[in-house]
């Protein structure tokens, strides 16, 4: 019986799952700004005007045809020594100051936002959080709104912990390099955060670590992309002391 039950319940998330892919290629932005709100409720946030300027720099590099424009967006420094950035639904980024930390340059700050705008050009933060929804329907369908597993999964879905693939992170890592060369002219600084992420993996946030692809794989396929493009690489400039450690 329970295994029937467990086989109903997974096929029913394939399906939703297929479903939610296909609704978040197609979602309007009014239901993606509403989904932020309530994800953005998570988050003991608030928005910080040093990182708008960063953000926006590289908001004014995107043609006039991007899918980017039509969101207006913000950007939230959250207080938590957790190493990780992360996009949520209706053009919402927050950045936690554990990463502010472990930034060296401008240029690292400017890559790992413009990583993040990769996600909104691709609709993954939305089919990442399609996926959960697609969890707790069937869980709730099945087990009741009241039962003990649909309130752990309704947690889980509610801190919104995004896991991309490494396709979409690879994807997500080119967006970023090619808008960092366009904001500044050369690469430089485009794998130097994540080249200490793989030198030094010790307080890193372990969401950050389990949902990104290797950090030793994602340098060479950064590498490899300068190399293709002939990007150039010249000195990074130092990060805005707005954004420094205290």
């Amino acid at each position: 019986m329970v295994g029937s039950l467990v086989l109903i319940v997974g096929l029913c998330f394939v399906l939703l799952a297929a479903a939610t892919d296909w609704a978040a290629a197609k979602a309007p932005l009014e239901v993606e700004i509403w989904l932020g709100k309530q994800a953005l409720l998570q988050f003991p946030a608030d928005e910080n005007p040093a990182l708008k300027q960063q953000l926006q720099a590289l908001l004014d590099k995107l043609p006039s045809d991007s899918p980017l424009q039509q969101y207006n967006f913000q950007i939230y420094l959250a207080q938590t020594d957790e190493v990780n950035a992360m996009a949520l639904p209706g053009g919402n980024i927050v950045v936690f100051s554990g990463l502010l930390q472990q930034v060296q340059s401008e240029n690292e700050l400017a890559m790992i936002l413009a990583h993040e705008l990769g996600h909104f050009s691709h609709r993954d933060h939305l089919r990442g959080l399609g996926r959960g929804l697609g969890i707790a329907v069937a869980t709730i369908m099945f087990l009741g709104e009241n039962s003990a597993a649909s309130e752990l999964i309704s947690n889980a879905l509610l801190n919104f912990q995004v896991r991309y693939s490494q396709a979409q992170e690879s994807a997500a890592d080119q967006f970023g390099l090619q808008l960092l060369v366009k904001r500044y002219g050369h690469a430089g600084g485009g794998s130097d955060f994540f080249s200490r992420i793989a030198e030094q993996t010790e307080g890193f946030s372990p969401s950050l670590l389990a949902s990104h692809p290797d950090p030793q794989k994602r340098i060479e396929q950064l590498r490899e992309l300068i190399q293709t493009e002939n990007y150039l690489l010249k000195a990074t400039l130092p990060l805005p002391a707005e954004l420094l450690p205290v």
